[in-house]
């Protein structure tokens, strides 16, 4: 957790300078689950102390909504001894999206499914695409879950070597998962250029909750738990160059690997056209799991590869402007890619702008395209020969463009409040690497967030 808009200093040959920066996490901007530098921990830490943050987040349609609590406390046990640990809270709800219900229509019963909720069916034509569990009429319960996350680091400074050793625990009803990283930074060119590398592993569980917070698994009809395991390792390789007193420039690329059980629990994908109708349960061979629910010949439970690897690329610029009253232009680019076919493009700029009365407000922008992933539909026209079904939206081709600001306060000396707000809006329309995809997965969404910073 950190202030957006705080300062970091780089130092360079002959004098010491401060460079606004877009919040911690700039410091290796590629996203890996459970590495510290990813999370956004700062190895070399200015100064120590306490942050947290409350965030509220809001889907259109009220599929779902979430609320989250995060706290850091850091601490100095000697000169260049620095141990870290964070804490997360949150709280989802709302409702879940079997599969694309809209695009089967007709008079084909639909059946619903998520966590906590009981079975509901309608028959003749849908009401509502993507249908939520939660607000659909003639449905109970709908989805709810809470998740605890844990973990600490702790950071030896050594000349200009700085080596960070992380490790936690992230739990949900659903979900369990245990994760251990290794990481480190070096500068050198007269601490001009920083290297970066980073080295993660993560051992996960996920189930599906039969709506007793965890106590129950549900089952596949064959008796078999929905669910698994699946390993998880990741590299991250950086580097960050001064470019002159007042720009530098970042890249950083990152490489993950996971294989096990890496489908959706709770999701089912609809096929048609099934030789001799398909079967029931156990009975139903065209799908590499048995469907779910043994009252549809029609419904194959969500089955994805059991391997994926996936690799990212980010450069960014930062550039200060010492006329603004020391404002500083994020400007980023990354380019992800998967064994799953899944391409996509990010651009974002951020300008952190320091107000009079010690205020910072920052504004953002960005834009997200995806291509689809090779065994994603909406609705399948027959079974597939590889045994692979997905209508999970986020494997779909699509577009997102998102915008946002945030201001933050500094009330007494070395306390600081601030608040923020988000707006999302995701359309099949908007993307351009082409894929499968439709209008049913369109969505927005709001976040609103508050956060405290207290430095000792």
């Amino acid at each position: 957790m950190a202030l957006v808009g705080g300062v970091v200093a780089v130092t360079k040959r002959k004098a010491k300078r401060k460079v606004p920066r877009l919040a911690a996490f700039t410091a290796a901007a590629l996203a890996i689950p459970g590495m510290s530098l990813a999370d956004g921990i700062d190895l070399k830490p200015e100064s120590l102390g306490l942050d947290a943050a409350y965030s509220n987040y809001q889907e259109s349609h009220g599929r779902m909504s979430v609320m989250a609590i995060q706290s850091d406390a850091a601490f100095q046990w000697a000169g260049d001894l620095n141990f870290k640990v964070n804490t997360v809270l949150d709280y989802i709800g709302g409702g879940s999206d079997p599969m694309n219900q809209s695009l089967i229509g007709g008079a084909s019963p639909v059946f619903y499914w998520g966590k906590g909720n009981t079975f509901g069916k309608k028959t003749g034509e849908l009401e509502y695409s993507q249908a939520t569990h939660g607000a659909y009429k003639g449905l109970k319960g709908g989805i709810f879950d809470q998740r605890l996350s844990v973990s600490g680091q702790l950071s030896k400074k050594i000349d200009d070597l700085t080596l960070g050793v992380n490790g936690g625990n992230s739990t949900e009803w659903d979900y369990i998962s245990n994760f251990f990283n290794l990481d480190g930074t070096y500068d050198f060119n007269g601490k001009n250029t920083t290297l970066s590398t980073g080295f993660g592993y993560a051992s996960d569980t996920v189930w599906a909750d039969g709506g007793n917070q965890g106590q129950i698994h549900q089952t596949y009809t064959n008796g078999k738990d929905i669910g698994g395991n699946k390993n998880t390792y990741q590299a991250l390789l950086g580097l960050t160059q001064i470019i002159d007193r007042t720009s530098l420039l970042q890249a950083n690329v990152t490489v993950s690997n996971s294989s096990g059980f890496l489908s959706d629990p709770y999701k089912s994908a609809w096929v048609n056209n099934i030789p001799g109708g398909g079967g029931f349960g156990p009975q139903n061979t065209f799908c590499t799991q048995s469907a779910r629910f043994s009252f549809s010949p029609n419904l194959c439970a969500d089955t994805r590869p059991g391997t994926r690897t996936q690799e990212a690329v980010l450069i960014r610029y930062v550039k200060d402007f010492e006329e603004l009253n020391q404002a500083a232009l994020h400007l980023d680019y990354r380019f992800y890619s998967d064994s799953w076919n899944v391409d996509s493009h990010t651009f974002e700029a951020n300008w952190i702008q320091p107000l009079p009365y010690e205020m910072i407000l920052s504004p953002h922008v960005r834009y997200y395209t995806q291509r689809s992933s090779f065994f994603y539909q909406g609705v399948y026209d027959s079974p597939t020969a590889n045994g692979l079904y997905s209508s999970d939206y986020r494997l779909a081709s699509f577009g997102a463009v998102a915008g946002g600001v945030s201001l933050n306060k500094a009330i007494i000396p070395n306390f600081n409040v601030g608040a923020g707000i988000e707006l999302y809006d995701r359309s099949q329309g908007m993307g351009f690497m082409g894929g499968t995809g439709s209008a049913v997965d369109n969505y927005s969404f709001t976040l609103y967030s508050i956060n405290v910073n207290l430095k000792l």
